[in-house]
């Protein structure tokens, strides 16, 4: 039985006040025994706890209705009659992480976990914040702090499955999956196990995957703006290639041809969630970058043709599964060079500024997103790395009124078919690194646009817009999505 996201009621708090008689104690209204004093102090404890419950009641009705304002409101209220309740901090969490404030979030339910070492909510939703910040190991201990021992609770078992998928661990995957699906059932879940079990079964018993020779290495690198696509050259298998660095998707894929000629036998098959047919699976032996070696590379043979934009049909596409074995990964955007470490820098490199790098986790889609603030306002928010607006940012209506601008602004939009509004931004600052002038876009439409409200609805968590390559082409930028850092430096132009 799945248990309670709830330590406490109304009813087991009226039981724990019964206490063992003493001298010179008084009858309370049920009949037991206490002093005077101490049964004043259980009442209004009783009637604090209760109010508090309520409150958290309704906090947790208002979240399902997306409601996150409202819910955070009366998670607060609960707090301020009980001050040590893990319940209210672990909503509170979940209302901060709905409204797109993922510090004050995990903040939160660290708060909860502190009062309550058991609480269900906090623990797996610490673990889902942490695994968004690349912490997949931690993540894995609060999943089974969170099942204490139960087998069969479903949550903290795909909470563990998402974590073993991401870092490639097939043996611990696969054992996973095998205690998920007695209890699964019918769950809108079981697609998507499904298909992660059928990619990464191939691989139990087959030893470490995607191991990494060498300290670095280094390349050619391009950026296709009109696609949004960053990519590399390569070798694989003795052949030069391009390889698009894609972590939007889990698995690593290769072209069908250039599978066909390096020989690699198929270990199974898969239908990958929203795709038309089965994909074979295939272990590539060998991706050099540079000095670089990237071994044991499970992945989907596919038709890479789509990517031709880059120029030629790329060899590979590594996604999140290659990004998380890599220490680091640098593009160079305007030197047009590529940087790979096979260790976690210890910091920022020289002139470089720090930001988060978070990868909000659909399990059928990936997006990376970092925190943005505009013209120096006091309302942070976290953008989606990537976009594809030819302005520099494109942010929400939202965001660009929390940011200090007045609705008037947006009475005329330039285009109000699609709800755009060119502005200009004096500064726009992405976590520590800071650019001057940007050309933008408000997206003044509810919802904003289709791929916000996507991601927005999938992974309930309030995005800002977008960080758009026009922006990014001009950076330098060190992805560490095992840290959840990113590093940046140069100036990049005006972008409009």
């Amino acid at each position: 039985m799945k248990r309670s996201l709830r330590a406490l009621t109304v009813a087991s708090l009226v039981i724990a006040l019964a206490a063992c008689g003493k001298k010179g104690e008084t009858q309370t209204p049920d009949g037991k025994k206490g002093s005077t004093a101490s049964t004043g102090n259980n009442i209004e404890d009783a009637k604090a706890k209760a109010k508090s419950e309520t409150l958290i009641d309704q906090a947790n009705a208002d979240l399902s209705r997306g409601r996150y304002v409202s819910a955070r409101q009366k998670a607060n209220d609960a707090l301020a009659v009980d001050s040590n309740n893990a319940d209210a901090y672990a909503v509170l969490g979940a209302s901060h992480w709905r409204a797109g404030d993922y510090a004050a979030s995990t903040k939160a339910f660290k708060e909860a976990i502190e009062i309550d070492k058991s609480n269900f909510g906090a623990l797996l939703g610490l673990a889902r914040n942490l695994q968004a910040a690349g912490n997949h190991k931690e993540a894995i201990e609060l999943a089974d702090q969170a099942a204490n021992g139960d087998t069969k609770q479903v949550d903290p078992l795909l909470t563990k499955l998402w974590s073993y998928y991401a870092m490639a661990d097939a043996d611990n995957a696969v054992k996973t999956v095998d205690a998920i699906f007695p209890v699964l059932g019918e769950d809108r879940m079981l697609p998507i196990v499904q298909a992660l079990a059928a990619f990464i079964r191939p691989f139990e018993g087959k030893g470490p995957l995607i191991t990494v020779e060498g300290a670095k290495g280094s390349s050619s690198a391009g950026l296709d703006v009109d696609a949004g696509l960053k990519y590399t050259g390569a070798e694989i298998g003795g052949e030069f290639q391009q390889v698009i660095f894609f972590e939007l998707r889990e698995e690593a894929r290769i072209h069908a041809d250039l599978a066909k000629s390096l020989g690699l036998k198929s270990m199974g098959k898969v239908k990958p969630i929203g795709g038309a047919d089965e994909l074979d699976v295939v272990l590539v032996p060998q991706v050099k970058i540079g000095d670089l070696k990237i071994k044991n590379i499970p992945a989907l043979v596919d038709d890479l043709a789509p990517y031709a934009s880059i120029g030629e049909v790329p060899g590979m596409l590594f996604g999140r599964q290659v990004f998380n074995r890599l220490g680091s990964v640098t593009f160079d955007f305007p030197n047009s060079s590529l940087e790979l470490t096979a260790e976690v820098p210890a910091g920022p490199p020289a002139g470089a500024a720090e930001a988060p790098l978070l990868l909000l986790d659909m399990h059928i889609l990936l997006v990376p997103i970092t925190q943005v603030i505009l013209d120096g306002s006091d309302f942070p928010f976290f953008a989606w790395i990537g976009g594809r607006y030819k302005a520099g940012m494109a942010v929400t209506r939202r965001s660009y009124l929390k940011s200090g601008n007045r609705p008037s602004e947006l009475d005329e939009l330039d285009d109000p078919t699609q709800g755009l509004k060119m502005v200009y931004f004096g500064e726009v600052a992405i976590g520590d690194h800071s650019t001057k002038g940007v050309g933008g876009l408000v997206l003044a439409n509810n919802p904003p646009d289709p791929d916000l409200q996507q991601i927005i609805s999938g992974t309930t968590f309030e995005l800002g817009g977008y960080i758009n390559l026009a922006l990014m082409k001009g950076m330098k930028m060190t992805w560490v999505p095992s840290a959840g850092k990113l590093f940046i430096s140069g100036r990049a132009p005006s972008a409009g």
